[in-house]
């Protein structure tokens, strides 16, 4: 049986207990917070108010459009950088469980993923708020953001499949993973557009799945246009790739976690 087949057969058996856990995960997060989902959108609204100040009216750059620019951006990077930390202990952090009750392990980073993934659509509508307020055009090209979302939603659920995995037996790999996502994060075009980057280098932007990402949602939120479909069809094909590796080993060492955990 594929590794496919047999999560879906998993998934479908524990879709409950998969939806239970994923409210009750958010309840948690809201009821530990006076402001709830608003802690989590105001970081990167901190964030762009910050670089706002840094860019436009220090270095006098940016342009009008700049805020929508940022934010369509330090929204996808806070939902794509959270849902792989949660992810990376969410194996380990559960060795109670796990000795006491049989769960399919890949539905541990999966409820992780969920749980950013129902934050990151409120930031969406923050972000729909915003370009009113910046006065950035509505049009039809909005439909296609579920198509950008799709893809890197997947993406994230393979890399952190693979990464709850690794956090189990590599203890140490939160302090790695820092230092590596500061990193993805300023090779990102975040903060800066691609045609910034030199040209003789651009190419290599084009190998980190953000900078398609990226293009996309400011294709659809900023410039009224598609993404960009033939990389978003490359990241596809990887992404299921990463998603059948991760599953792999979840199912190799299933039985193995709770020796080590």
């Amino acid at each position: 049986m594929s590794v496919f087949k047999k999560a879906i057969n998993d998934y479908k058996k524990y879709r409950e207990y998969i939806l239970y856990t994923t409210k009750s995960d958010l309840k948690v997060q809201l009821s530990s917070t006076f402001l709830g989902y608003f802690w989590w959108i105001l970081d990167p609204l901190m964030y762009m108010l910050v670089y706002m100040l840094v860019v436009m009216v220090i270095f006098q750059r940016g342009g009008e459009n700049f805020p929508i620019f940022v934010f369509s951006a330090l929204v996808p990077w806070k939902w794509t950088v959270s849902s792989i930390m949660d992810s990376t202990s969410s194996i380990a952090s559960k060795g109670g469980l796990l000795q006491q009750v049989y769960l399919p392990k890949f539905i541990l980073p999966y409820v992780k993923v969920l749980v950013n993934t129902a934050k990151y659509i409120f930031g969406i509508f923050v972000l729909l708020i915003l370009m009113a307020f910046f006065g950035a055009p509505y049009t039809w090209h909005l439909i296609e953001f579920f198509i950008v979302f799709l893809v890197h939603f997947l993406f994230i659920l393979g890399v952190g499949f693979i990464l709850s995995h690794l956090g189990v037996y590599f203890k140490d790999i939160n302090n790695i993973l820092q230092f590596t996502i500061r990193l993805w994060f300023y090779l990102s075009p975040t903060l800066y557009s691609l045609q910034d980057v030199p040209a003789k280098v651009r190419i290599l932007w084009w190998a980190n799945p953000m900078t398609t990402f990226y293009a996309s949602y400011r294709n659809i939120f900023l410039y009224g246009k598609s993404p960009l479909y033939p990389q978003l069809g490359f990241w596809v094909a990887m992404s299921l790739l990463i998603i059948w590796i991760g599953l792999k080993y979840i199912y190799k060492y299933d039985k193995n976690y709770t020796k080590v955990i």
